[in-house]
């Protein structure tokens, strides 16, 4: 009992330290795609298709079926004549089309065309997960940054008014400089409480989307710093998007061959094997006993016994217009799927380039904000050091406060928006 109880106590402690173990992006994408409640939605549709396919498929093909029936009349009910004092029928039946004017074979077309545009419909959703894994994942990071750049802030801001204190309590006349660091710091605290709710925002939605408990802890590891060369050409007409709009032509144009071959002979040919008999009220029929009285019922299933071959032809005449309507429906269906294609390359293309001008402009404020913060940071601190010397007002010293938190956001939040647009470029430059 002590060692299962041992043995209890060390897993839970191992499963407490994964959960505090920092995960990187690539951990989190992995969890994403494996635990993750969206995916399995298309991953049905894509089954759900491929499951249609074969039904397209089985459709051409020779149909057997058992068919059978048993109705009892006697002859105290109705005319005889009409009813053959009743019938029974057990047979095998086959069943198989021999022209259709293509319908059948448009029809297996338009299920692997639809099996297509499920896929890209799974392939969507799967950069879709990504793409907001990377955001999350960013604007985390990024909270969290401003979280620590803002508590050191307030720690410095602690010290210096810690120091006005000290010089108040001297004689010295500094209690405007302290009421302005004493407003400097509550506003400090409450951005820091907002980026606070930034994590607590982004975690939530981070842990959904990796299949844990939303409220569980969570601890990210930063990634490297990114690399600020620009993407290279993309393919950006191959998306997803454009895949899954070019099946869609497909599918429309099979279902159009499908309309169009209504107007055509449909000739199907049936067989049957098996038992059809008349007179169920009887072991042996009345006709069969005038023809042959010492027959037994062995003879009568001898005589129901039998097979016959069928050959079906339907060619529609008129039926006022419906064929034709359903063409015209189908024409347009096609037409519009031919628009979309268009539509889906044109906003691929549009979000390809806006991804690519943002990466172009924020890398140029990566390296514009990279040299002004560590400068920023020294003029705070050559401002705190040139006030306690009176060489600087407590203006100064603010002002070079907030220069300097806000060149370590802006950074922070550069950075970020530069993976979120690396991670756009990729969602909308690659199949």
């Amino acid at each position: 009992m002590k060692l299962a109880l041992l043995l209890l106590s060390a897993s839970l402690l191992a499963s407490a330290a994964t959960a505090q173990e920092p995960v990187t992006l690539d951990q989190a994408l992995r969890e994403a795609r494996a635990a993750n409640a969206r995916l399995p939605i298309p991953a049905y549709d894509v089954a759900i298709a491929q499951d249609k396919v074969e039904e397209a498929r089985a459709e051409r093909w020779l149909k057997v079926a058992v068919e059978g029936g048993f109705t009892y009349a006697p002859p105290s009910g109705y005319d005889p004549v009409v009813t053959n004092a009743g019938e029974f029928r057990l047979q095998a039946l086959g069943r198989q089309p021999l022209t259709d004017g293509g319908a059948r074979r448009a029809a297996v077309a338009r299920a692997r065309a639809d099996l297509a545009a499920a896929g890209g419909r799974y392939r969507i959703a799967e950069k879709d997960l990504y793409l907001e894994v990377v955001t999350q994942f960013n604007e985390m990071l990024t909270a969290r940054e401003e979280m620590l750049a803002r508590r050191a802030g307030i720690a410095r801001l602690e010290s210096y008014r810690t120091s006005l204190k000290s010089r108040q309590a001297s004689g010295q006349a500094v209690a405007a400089d302290l009421l302005k660091t004493d407003v400097r710091v509550a506003s400090e605290e409450a951005s820091l409480l907002e980026a606070q709710r930034r994590v607590d925002d982004s975690r939530i939605a981070l842990n959904d989307l990796m299949g844990r408990p939303p409220a569980a802890p969570l601890e990210l590891a930063s990634p490297a710093f990114p690399d600020l060369a620009p993407p290279e050409s993309a393919a950006w007409g191959e998306t997803p998007e454009v895949a899954e709009a070019l099946a869609e032509v497909r599918s429309a144009d099979a279902a159009l061959t499908v309309a169009r071959a209504e107007r055509k002979p449909h000739l199907d040919l049936s067989a049957d094997v098996g038992f059809w008999g008349s007179d169920t009220s009887h072991l042996v029929p009345a006709d069969l006993k005038a023809m042959h009285p010492d027959a037994t019922f062995w003879d009568r299933v001898r005589r129901d016994a039998g097979y016959s071959f069928t050959l079906s032809l339907s060619w529609p005449i008129f039926d006022f217009g419906a064929i034709r309507a359903r063409v015209a429906q189908a024409n347009h269906t096609l037409a519009q799927a031919k628009a979309k294609v268009e539509l889906a390359r044109r906003d691929s293309h549009r979000q390809w380039e806006q991804a690519r001008s943002a990466l172009r402009a924020l890398s140029q404020e990566i390296a514009l904000l990279a040299r002004a913060e560590p400068a920023a940071r020294d003029a705070y601190l050559e401002a705190e050091s040139r006030y306690r010397g009176g060489a600087a007002s407590s203006l100064e010293v603010i002002d070079a406060y907030a220069a300097s938190i806000e060149a370590t956001v802006r950074l922070s939040e550069a950075v970020s928006r530069y993976r979120i647009s690396r991670a756009l470029a990729e969602r909308w430059g690659t199949p």
